[in-house]
């Protein structure tokens, strides 16, 4: 399993876990990386937090996760769109090492769906990049990264950005959880949205998922 997948299974899974929000039809808006997006309730403990819990659903049934490849959508307005590849994959690597941190070995990661599997979507959307200056080490990961994550890392320099994500049972597909977490200080402010940033809202994510996940399976 890819670090990229497990990142996205955690994060959303503590924050769907925790929320409590009254199911509703499917509103527009956003990004579009989920394609249903049900009525969001703010998270108190998050002033950027948006959460959807689906009534009655029980973590305590599930053991094991299934995490699609964690995504990252560039607004069509930014001005630097010069990800590469290699960039894309040492950021997104750092992220599921996060969640990773937290998760297993007690709620393995898996490779197909079965009986008490959750599936993990997770993007980072809504991304305005800016091509860093030559000298700029400001915005490395909290966490110690090495090799291509720390240059990716210094090498791109983010405006902007978004965290969406998606809980689903692996076998019937039902949508059990929504979050959508807004990054980033007004336009203008005399702060940015950092890759650091994002990385300590997954973290956030992945603990309180963790300890809700937990707290189901010893009811």
């Amino acid at each position: 399993m890819k670090f990229s997948t497990l990142i996205a299974t955690t994060f959303l899974l503590g924050s769907i876990a925790l929320s409590e929000t009254v199911w509703a039809a499917c509103t527009a808006g956003y990004s579009g990386f989920i394609d249903c997006y049900p009525a969001l309730k703010h998270d108190a403990d998050r002033g950027g937090g948006l959460l959807y819990r689906k009534p009655g659903v029980d973590l305590g049934s599930y053991d094991k996760i299934m995490i699609e490849p964690i995504e990252v959508w560039l607004a069509t307005d930014s001005k630097y769109r010069g990800f590469s590849p290699d960039d894309l994959k040492a950021i997104t690597d750092e992220f599921y090492r996060v969640l990773l941190t937290n998760l297993e070995p007690d709620y393995p990661v898996v490779s197909r769906p079965g009986k008490g599997v959750l599936t993990v979507r997770l993007a980072i959307t809504n991304v305005y990049a800016e091509k860093k200056k030559r000298g700029l080490l400001g915005y490395i990961p909290v966490t110690a990264v090495v090799g291509a994550a720390t240059g990716a890392y210094r090498k791109i320099h983010l405006k902007d950005a978004t965290i969406e994500a998606e809980l689903l049972d692996a076998g019937s597909h039902d949508q059990l959880g929504v979050l959508v977490d807004k990054l980033s200080v007004y336009a203008g402010g005399a702060e940015k949205t950092s890759w650091n940033d994002i990385s300590k809202a997954l973290d956030f994510y992945a603990k309180r998922f963790r300890s809700r996940l937990d707290a189901d399976h010893i009811k």
